[in-house]
């Protein structure tokens, strides 16, 4: 059977563009200019013969046919990553490894991220360290730690704490804040802080 699709380089920035609704956003996550995701998406678009964006002067929305098309797409680079990394596991393409600072490792368990399968799905190991310097030398793919700042160019996502704790730092690079991996992370994080308070 042959298949007719459209260039991986192409979905690929579709899918990272549709996701951030941003060029921008998608190019930090993808390692590319925003002029080349957007040439990319321009050339899927014409290779379809369909508008899936609204290219507005502050942001992207996607039309009816790229809200479609958007999910299918997403499963399928998720079952990319899948199938690949079941025949070798050590690209862990899918895994982060996470900067933890002091204060926040003494209110999780001894053995995060090992303690439950969520965790050991998305994280490769951790590091104890504040520096959000290993951010940005790709060193880590994101840190918490319990205060901080300012990110600059960096994401901030605040794990609130309840009125008597102190709120947590999750930082990571733009591309990355609304990964299933950060999400997982931030979704164990968010328990271990309302224990802890």
């Amino acid at each position: 059977m042959t298949y007719r699709l459209p260039s991986l380089n192409t979905l690929r920035a579709f899918e990272a563009a549709g996701r951030h609704l941003s060029f921008k956003t998608a190019a930090s996550e993808l390692g590319v200019t925003a002029g080349a995701v957007s040439q990319q998406v321009r050339k899927l678009e014409d290779s379809l013969g369909v508008a899936l964006f609204r290219r507005l002067p502050h942001g992207l929305l996607l039309t009816d046919k790229g809200e479609t098309y958007l999910p299918a797409i997403t499963a399928v680079f998720d079952d990319l990553t899948e199938a690949t990394e079941a025949i070798a596991p050590k690209i862990n393409s899918k895994k982060f490894r996470v900067g933890v600072c002091a204060s926040v490792k003494r209110m999780l368990p001894v053995t995060w991220p090992n303690h439950v399968d969520t965790l050991r799905n998305h994280v490769r190991d951790w590091v104890e360290t504040n520096d959000t310097e290993m951010i940005r030398k790709d060193e880590i793919d994101c840190l918490v730690r319990s205060r901080g700042g300012p990110y600059g160019e960096l994401t901030l996502i605040i794990i609130p704490a309840p009125p008597a704790g102190q709120d947590l730092h999750f930082v990571c690079k733009p591309g990355l804040a609304d990964c299933r991996q950060s999400k997982a992370i931030l979704q164990d994080l968010m328990q271990h802080v309302a224990r802890a308070s």
